[in-house]
């Protein structure tokens, strides 16, 4: 568990990191590079789970250990990064919640689909709801554990190696 604490607040400082620097060169709002979170995140959720197999567990882990470290890697590193979302969106650029607010009625009006202008106040009503910075970091836990619990279940597949001696043959 100590480990696992340990990678993730490594790997949350990486994605807030990553993050300001996005803020700095005015790219936060441009979702290909929003993507690249997603890519840091597994990176740390793998090379956290491959040192604690190597540098802790003689180089073995069970498909469920390295799961649950791969997990919990990614669920720490998620709670660093919302409370950076939350301090970002209530401090550091408050104007967030309205930036995509806007950004969200551009994308409606430019469309392929035709919005009426009621269609588009309903959307922007809905989208407003989980713009505050308590949604914004709370909806950052929930999709980051989501994809979290997607990507240990992957890592544990080639992160594992079972100890040959605990084999037993009948």
């Amino acid at each position: 568990m100590v480990q696992s604490l340990y990678y993730g607040l490594i790997t949350g400082v990486v994605l807030v990191v990553y993050s300001l620097i996005l803020y700095i060169a005015n790219l936060y709002m441009n979702r290909p590079l929003g993507y690249v979170s997603m890519v840091l995140l597994v990176g740390g959720m793998v090379w956290g789970t491959y040192e604690f197999r190597t540098k802790y567990s003689n180089g073995f882990l069970t498909y469920g250990q390295a799961f649950k470290l791969s997990f919990m890697i990614g669920l720490f590193s998620a709670v660093i990064t919302a409370v950076y979302t939350f301090i970002f969106a209530e401090f550091i650029y408050p104007g967030l919640a309205q930036e995509i607010l806007e950004k969200a009625r551009e994308e409606m009006i430019n469309s392929s689909t035709t919005y009426t202008e009621e269609q588009i106040e309903m959307g922007l009503e809905w989208t407003r709801k989980f713009t505050s910075p308590v949604m914004m970091a709370i909806l950052d836990v929930i999709t980051k554990a989501f994809f979290s619990v997607i990507l240990a279940l992957l890592a544990a597949l080639f992160l594992k190696k079972e100890d040959p001696s605990l084999k037993t043959s009948i």
